[in-house]
């Protein structure tokens, strides 16, 4: 009799043993447009029920059509913000698993940064940026677009062309391609907005010096939070001025006639780093500032 009772009790204890709760394990981080797979990986059961539910509503795990095998794989677009669990038979047991929810890198646009400098302006008319010949200009794409990186220009790859930034002496018409490296074969492109760089033979900023207007007047405070102070040399008189994001596009442009001292109100501006291109009949200068 007590030989029984201890077999049962051991048959007992290896049937606790053998149906322990289901653990499972996944992709968590997806990429737009793929795939990512869950399984079950401590042991084999009878059968299996994956479930579903976002995580930000009230509603019930919902059981998810035929997805009765020990893993499960999902799609970025369906299951981004999910909880995913399964439910599982051993025997005459059913056992649930722990919950994992589901999440997908977002980021940031492709944009280009213009680091423009005294001797490139952007065309009021056309909104084509005009290079001095024989100069060149910096262009660098922002954050995270760090991987797979091609410059074109006139629609064709740039041999060698593959940083961040990129310096443009010659005219064309420019675009780039590149990824983030946590989803490297994402590739964004900004083909649908490219840039047209013209070159100005006799160089329309019209300056000897491209940086005697630029030395002729100080802008301050910067960082600025409300009005942009500037203090203007003698001799000059400000008829214009034109204010562009990173992007080179022009937020604000005013005829003016500042002379000695001028303030400039940037209090609509959202925080960030812009470009303040003054214009005068000694040519243009170009300052950056930050709004903060």
């Amino acid at each position: 009799m007590k030989k029984i009772i201890l077999l049962l009790f051991i048959f007992s204890g290896l049937n606790m043993s053998f149906s322990q709760e289901p653990i499972i394990e996944g992709d968590i981080m997806l990429c737009p447009n793929s795939s990512g797979t869950a399984s079950v990986i401590n042991q084999s059961y009878d059968s299996y029920q994956w479930y579903f539910k976002y995580w930000f509503t009230s509603e019930e795990f919902e059981p998810i059509p035929g997805a009765t095998d020990a893993s499960f794989t999902y799609d970025w677009f369906t299951y981004d913000q999910a909880l995913l669990k399964v439910v599982v038979t051993l025997g005459t047991e059913t056992l649930e698993s722990n919950a994992i929810q589901i999440d997908s890198y977002a980021w940031t646009p492709l944009i280009i940064i213009h680091e423009m400098n005294e001797f490139v302006r952007i065309d009021p008319v056309s909104h084509h940026l005009v290079l001095c010949e024989g100069e060149s200009f910096n262009n660098t794409i922002g954050s995270p677009y760090n991987t797979n990186i091609q410059w074109y220009k006139d629609y064709a790859p740039i041999p060698g062309a593959n940083d961040t930034s990129y310096s443009i002496t010659e005219p064309g018409i420019y675009y780039v391609e590149a990824a983030p490296d946590f989803c490297p074969n994402v590739i964004d492109s900004s083909i649908g907005t490219p840039f047209v760089v013209e070159i100005d033979t006799n160089c329309a900023l019209g300056i000897t010096n491209p940086n005697s207007l630029h030395d002729a007047v100080q802008i301050y405070p910067n960082p600025v939070s409300h009005s942009l102070q500037l203090n203007i040399g003698a001799d000059v008189a400000i008829n214009k001025y034109s204010i562009m994001d990173i992007t080179g596009k022009a937020l604000i442009t005013k005829k003016t006639n500042f002379t000695d001292t001028a303030t400039i109100d940037v209090s609509s501006l959202s925080n960030g780093l812009y470009i303040l291109v003054l214009e005068s009949e000694r040519g243009n200068s170009i300052h950056k500032f930050i709004k903060a």
